[in-house]
């Protein structure tokens, strides 16, 4: 006597399938985690959404599932960068930089910079110094000087490029793009 699908419990219909679908993702994959993984989320996969009732051959449908599930990860790793071990061939990848030397801006103190906002416009020096040297808010400085909070974002911002430039004239310093 055949017993319809719809009739066997889940449980034994993937406890009867479980082997050859083991068989199945250990010729598809490379390791036995892979295959080992591929098998849980095909039996995963089955329990959430159950046997249709048009099924007749559920060891079919099962493997189905694992051969759309395989060929997915198969996808996904194309898509996914290939992973270089570093050796000995790449020891010009990185770059050493000395230490011992300090960067040009690492002269400049404090002084250099209050004397440099002198060389500004007014208008651009004062919104800098509160915002810098007095750690004032966007909002602040607008209700001071009675302008918009996007008029203080947009002076201190030229204020900086403007005292970018007289630094490195007055430093020496060569101009970082």
């Amino acid at each position: 006597m055949v017993v319809p699908v719809g009739a066997r419990p889940l449980a034994d219909v993937l406890a009867t399938a479980k082997p050859a679908l083991a068989q199945i993702a250990d010729r598809l994959c490379a390791t036995t985690a892979d295959a080992s993984d591929l098998l849980q989320d095909t039996l995963e996969r089955a329990t959430r959404q159950g046997i249709p009732a048009d099924v007749r051959n559920p060891r079919a449908w099962l493997a189905t599932i694992m051969h759309n599930l395989f060929i997915d990860r198969c996808r996904s790793a194309q898509r996914q960068p290939v992973h270089e071990p570093l050796d000995e061939q790449h020891t010009d990848a990185v770059t050493s930089i000395d230490v011992t030397e300090e960067p040009a801006w690492g002269r400049a103190t404090l002084e250099d910079v209050r004397t440099a906002l002198d060389q500004l416009d007014p208008t651009f020096a004062r919104v800098y110094r509160l915002h810098a040297f007095e750690h004032r808010s966007y909002e602040q400085i607008a209700g001071m000087l009675k302008i918009e909070r996007v008029t203080v974002g947009t002076r201190l911002n030229r204020a900086r490029k403007m005292l970018r430039q007289v630094l490195v004239k007055r430093l020496g310093l060569e101009e970082v793009p």
